[in-house]
């Protein structure tokens, strides 16, 4: 389901919140996809080498970090409608697709489409499935807007399903 790291003030408190914002953690909205452990429990799916991720979903917006820098690209106008959006959808459940798994020497991700009314910070949804111990996410959206402007470096493998895969979220 469609949830949030922490609530958001009323519009009457808004103001109030703002000056305590700045120093407030980051208020992060996340599509949970369970659905993608099962598909990560499939043997030989990910390098050995790689940690599978523990609590597989999607990252759609997040207020107070920057997430790679992909929010100072969004006016605040489509961030507050972003926010709106989500709130409206918090708890509810979606059919999203994954499309494609993308594996390169650090991470493997899930492509995903995700449905119209569901807004995301990034150009390309995605699930990172794993890392090499000591990898972060913050890469994962960048890493895969190169794979698809054909700038990744070799090494690279990409798996278009040849049937996108439903699941719940």
């Amino acid at each position: 389901p469609c949830s949030a790291g922490s609530g958001r003030p009323s519009a009457a408190a808004a103001s109030a919140a703002a000056e305590a914002e700045a120093s407030a953690p980051p208020q992060r909205w996340q599509l949970e996809i369970p659905e993608v452990s099962n598909v990560l429990s499939q043997r030989g799916l990910l390098p050995v080498s790689f940690n599978q991720s523990e609590h597989p979903h999607c990252s759609l917006l997040s207020v107070g970090d920057d997430m790679g820098g992909r929010q100072a690209q969004l006016s605040a106008a489509r961030v507050n409608a972003m926010l709106e959006a989500l709130e409206a959808l918090q708890g509810e459940e979606v059919e999203v697709k994954m499309t494609e798994i993308v594996i390169e020497e650090t991470m493997a991700c899930a492509v995903i489409e995700l449905p119209p009314i569901l807004p995301c910070v990034f150009k390309i949804p995605h699930i990172v499935l794993g890392t090499k111990p000591g990898v972060g996410h913050e890469k994962a959206g960048a890493f895969l807007e190169e794979v698809k402007r054909g700038e990744a470096k070799a090494g690279v493998t990409s798996i278009k399903l040849p049937v996108p895969r439903s699941m719940t979220g």
